[in-house]
């Protein structure tokens, strides 16, 4: 009996739930889940400038690079963070990573409140803090590493209600269930109703950097074109920050 590959099994799962008419120069992107709003803009001018139909899958850094990992039939991934795409190198599924644009990491509400770093951990009380799981995905770790920093985690984490990704989290203070949330400043462009009350020091945490990486061809294309102006500048009107100087 021929064996079938995984990706071909995974793109008959994929087509389950998703209306597929693939063709060879079709393209499949698996993204972080805060790049959900600036990725459509971009594939929307990627798509006019090509003709190329660009089908977006997203999730949380941790989930899509995993079901990269699986045989998933993305032509490109695009993490929130380098360390999921070096350990999809480590896994022998892409040979390298490239950063494309950065973030900064803040503290929302629905309201504005007057926080510096010395009232931090008076302004949360005992009041529940959303973010995206500290364990595995990135908006989760940059948080729980800049609380450590500041000398708040300690004090609050029994108070820190995790989602699976983080604009699932903001979406619990958007809502009013929960006070406050980390994320990250580019979700207060696809959330306006919330606000930044405090903003982590670089310092405080890993450097973000949202890197991404190319399956096929087709996807290098793609990972191509999002270095370009077009492409930065429309991450640049969604909250994203370019790249810093990198070594």
């Amino acid at each position: 009996m021929k064996r079938i590959p995984r990706r071909a099994l995974w793109i008959a799962g994929f087509c389950i739930g998703v209306p597929c008419s693939v063709t060879a120069d079709d393209i499949t992107v698996f993204a972080a889940s805060s790049l959900r709003d600036a990725l459509g803009t971009v594939a929307a001018e990627y798509e006019a400038e090509t003709d190329v139909t660009v089908t977006l899958v997203f999730a949380a850094s941790s989930a899509i690079a995993r079901q990269v990992a699986q045989g998933a039939p993305a032509d490109v991934v695009l993490l929130a963070d380098q360390a999921w795409g070096h350990w999809l190198i480590d896994e022998g599924i892409v040979q390298k990573v490239d950063p494309f644009a950065s973030n900064r990491l803040v503290m929302v509400a629905r309201d504005q409140i007057q926080v510096d770093r010395q009232n931090l951990a008076q302004i949360i009380g005992d009041n529940l803090v959303a973010m995206a799981q500290v364990d595995a995905v990135p908006a989760g770790r940059y948080a729980r590493a800049g609380l450590v920093s500041l000398g708040v985690w300690d004090r609050i984490e029994q108070q820190v209600v995790q989602a699976a990704n983080v604009r699932a989290a903001l979406r619990f203070v958007q809502r009013g269930e929960v006070r406050f949330g980390v994320g990250y400043a580019s979700d207060l462009v696809a959330l306006p109703d919330l606000v930044e009350i405090y903003a982590f020091a670089p310092d405080t945490h890993e450097m973000i950097l949202y890197s991404g990486a190319h399956l096929t061809q087709q996807g290098n294309d793609f990972m191509i074109y999002l270095q370009s102006v077009t492409a930065q500048d429309i991450l640049g009107d969604w909250g994203f920050a370019p790249l810093p100087d990198l070594p």
